[in-house]
């Protein structure tokens, strides 16, 4: 592999680094799973060819420089992913909480009035009032 394959290579793998950043600055944007999905098949492949021609030895300094930058963008790219995922997550058990097994019972034991998730917790229920 030389070293144009490479940079045409990365070139890509920068593109799909772009798109995926543009799509998680969008509040809802469909297109996301699509772009992660294209991204990871388009990394996985450099790195099978990367592997394949042992060309870390022979790699030019400012192409090495370019490598770690492209690392370093698909890890802020991850962490940004993460970041959204954790969002969601609190977002959708805040809607639905998970905990409760059946779905029109009604609930008893601990916070049993509350039919849905709420964003902050009580501190304890009342059960007896005593003077």
């Amino acid at each position: 592999m030389s070293s144009r394959q490479i940079q045409s290579n990365l070139d890509i793998i920068e593109a799909h680094i772009h798109q995926v950043t543009q799509l998680l600055q969008q509040p809802a944007s469909a297109d996301l799973t699509q772009a992660c999905t294209l991204l990871q098949a388009t990394v996985l492949d450099f790195s099978r060819l990367m592997q394949q021609e042992l060309v870390a030895q022979a790699v030019d300094i400012p192409l090495k420089l370019r490598l770690h930058k492209t690392a370093f963008a698909l890890s802020s790219c991850r962490e940004h992913l993460l970041r959204r995922a954790a969002l969601t997550q609190s977002a959708l058990s805040t809607l639905m909480p998970a905990t409760r097994s059946d779905t029109y019972a009604p609930a008893t034991g601990g916070y049993a009035r509350q039919p849905y998730g709420s964003a902050g917790r009580q501190s304890g229920e009342f059960r007896m009032t005593s003077a």
